[in-house]
């Protein structure tokens, strides 16, 4: 596969977003934060999207010069509608409210409507971990993810995420960000582009069986929830916070459009203990948790956070690795839009 270097991609896609009419400011933003989900491992949330980003501005689906508005707020609150801006720039704004709001209230929730897809969730519960705050983030997604309720095969539900981060005073935040399923579908993307096999137990063919063939997925099978009713449940609940709590509409429901209906969270840890004590104490559990025994053939046990920031450094060395058939598509996205190379 291409390995390229992270400004190499950011430059790739500030170009085509701006030669898709996106202003400049914002391709800036969606860029970075695409080529940042590629350095810290996540794969799924990077370059690859701007594929999806491309198509969807072409059809509408995403307004690059939409404001986002701020309809509803109380001391400790926020409701804001993107308009169908580009989440990236749409999330951001939202969490930098939620931390202003609970640095003056201690805590803070922000819910946001109309939102296309605002990429990894991470990032923003990360805005507010590295102010010395606690940050969640939850939302639906689209009914387009393909996920079956459990025990059924029928395209109900989205991936519906969620991720909290928290300072921990040591060298990397705690940082929890996952999908609700087995896998984000973005992984089952990613996969097919490289042409290989997914984990078994991802996904069921369009006839409701077991399968690990990518292209059964997009042929009208369906991801599955993780941990069976349990990943189901959390799925469910993310849609009621992120869709119904915000007016986004739930993705089977026939109000539902498309995007993310989000909601965040900021927390701070003063108003409940010292933040130093928090730290301390955080670093005291992983540290406890990280000694204990390995199960066999496990070399190390890692905290939520540790891969992605292992693999971010590791990355910024070595560079990031492209699926040919993924830069193909990104050039010829680059010759449609009439961009040179190294223009």
């Amino acid at each position: 596969m291409p390995q390229c270097t992270a400004e190499e991609l950011r430059s790739l896609g500030r170009r085509l977003l701006e030669g898709a009419g996106v202003p400049a400011a914002t391709a800036a933003r969606v860029s970075d934060s695409l080529v940042e989900s590629n350095l810290m491992g996540h794969d799924s949330h990077g370059i690859i999207r701007l594929l999806e980003y491309l198509d969807s501005i072409a059809k509408g689906r995403i307004d690059p010069h939409a404001e986002v508005e701020l309809v509803k707020e109380t001391p400790t609150t926020a409701l804001l509608d993107a308009h169908w801006a580009f989440g990236q720039v749409a999330a951001a704004r939202a969490m930098a409210i939620a931390i202003e709001k609970a640095r003056a209230r201690q805590v803070a929730v922000v819910g946001m409507a109309h939102s296309s897809h605002i990429g990894r969730l991470g990032e923003y519960a990360l805005m507010a971990a590295e102010q010395g705050l606690i940050g969640a983030v939850m939302c639906n997604a689209s009914r387009g993810g393909g996920v079956a309720p459990y025990g059924g095969m029928q395209r109900m539900l989205g991936t519906n995420p969620l991720a909290y981060a928290a300072p921990t005073g040591g060298a990397w935040p705690f940082l929890m960000d996952f999908a609700t399923t087995t896998c984000a579908e973005g992984k089952i993307r990613v996969a097919r582009a490289k042409g290989v096999r997914l984990p078994p137990g991802c996904i069921l063919d369009r006839e409701g069986r077991p399968s690990t063939n990518p292209e059964d997925f997009y042929a009208g099978g369906v991801l599955l929830p993780m941990g069976g009713h349990k990943g189901y449940g959390l799925g469910l609940l993310m849609d009621l916070l992120g869709g119904a709590l915000t007016g986004h509409g739930c993705t089977c429901l026939p109000e539902y459009v498309s995007g993310n209906g989000v909601l965040m969270m900021a927390i701070d840890i003063e108003a409940f203990s010292p933040l130093a004590q928090f730290e301390d104490t955080a670093g005291r559990l992983f540290a406890a948790v990280k000694a204990s025994r390995t199960a066999p053939g496990v070399e190390e046990i890692l905290i939520p956070g540790e891969p992605e920031f292992r693999t971010k450094e590791k990355r910024l060395r070595e560079g990031i690795p492209v699926p040919e058939s993924t830069w193909q598509e990104l050039a010829r996205a680059a010759e449609r839009l009439g961009l040179q190379r190294g223009a």
